[in-house]
């Protein structure tokens, strides 16, 4: 048995794409020829992939399980057709980042892509996630964190559990009143942790605030409050809160932008590699509990 390259890129069109329609326009195709495509990979599995019905189409577990490694089957494929042809990819990328990514998976993804395209300059530039929302023109290619939204714009790379942060050595007393530490508004991390805190008996209370995302994670570490981070960039210094009963409810997801139709081939040359090698980058993570 052996995957077809071409009916994984289209299963992964329809998922980042949010549609078979959208996916056929992606790669050039047919609506009828995707939809084909994807049956004839079932086929091939005998599995169901995608759940078919009203509203965009969902994948299976053996679906997404399948997607993870396409996207990796992808890149791998993608990498070595580079080598052989040596495409003359050259130019300047302008990225948009989160603060805190810069701190986790970002940078090892950034040096990889550069060994395979060295005449790409890469101009980084980090702000708060709604902020860089609000200036993608200012960009060749954003990445930032969204609710999860089904109204949100840029392609889906993954959830992110966001999670509770101490210091190694914090101890929660349930009777005092509960310090934390966060970015300011207009911060996803901040909303979603004064919505848990709003019923919090006997209260909290907000005692640092900066944009920078090692101040707050020293503060963190001092043991000044807690705060919350997505589980993918809690530093090797502190420790995620499993016994705390205050739960996260707004799920967020990191989304992709970027104009496909005026896109260089280093922006959509990057945009290949940050879809397929992120996840693989952040399973490869210790979870700190």
């Amino acid at each position: 048995m052996n995957l077809s390259i071409g009916f994984l890129r289209t299963l992964v069109a329809v998922v980042d794409t949010g549609g078979f329609t959208q996916a056929a326009q992606r790669l050039g195709l047919t609506q009828p020829t995707v939809s084909q495509q994807i049956k004839k990979l079932e086929q091939l599995i005998e599995r169901p992939l995608v759940r078919r019905g009203h509203g965009p189409p969902s994948l299976t577990a053996e679906g997404q399980t399948l997607v993870e490694y396409a996207r990796r089957i992808l890149v791998l494929n993608d990498e070595a057709l580079d080598r052989i042809f040596q495409p003359s990819v050259s130019g300047k990328l302008r990225l948009g980042i989160p603060h805190e990514f810069t701190f986790s998976v970002l940078p090892k993804l950034v040096g990889a892509f550069s060994q395979i395209h060295p005449g790409v300059v890469i101009e980084v530039d980090c702000q708060l996630s709604k902020k860089l929302l609000d200036n993608l023109d200012r960009y060749d290619l954003v990445i930032a964190l969204h609710k999860r939204d089904k109204r949100s714009t840029g392609i889906r790379i993954r959830e992110e559990p966001l999670v509770w942060v101490s210091s190694l050595d914090y101890r929660l007393d349930s009777t005092a009143r509960l310090n934390v530490v966060a970015a300011p508004k207009p911060c996803i991390y901040r909303e979603v942790m004064q919505s848990a805190l709003r019923s919090y008996q006997p209260g909290w209370s907000l005692l640092l605030t900066s944009t920078s995302y090692g101040a707050v994670c020293a503060a963190v570490s001092s043991g000044m409050g807690i705060t919350v981070l997505a589980q993918s960039v809690v530093p090797d210094d502190l420790r995620v809160m499993e016994a705390i009963e205050l739960p996260l409810q707004q799920e967020v997801e990191l989304r992709l932008h970027y104009d496909e139709a005026a896109a260089s081939p280093a922006t959509i040359n990057f945009a290949r590699f940050f879809q397929s090698k992120f996840d693989e980058q952040v399973d490869s993570l210790p979870y700190r509990s």
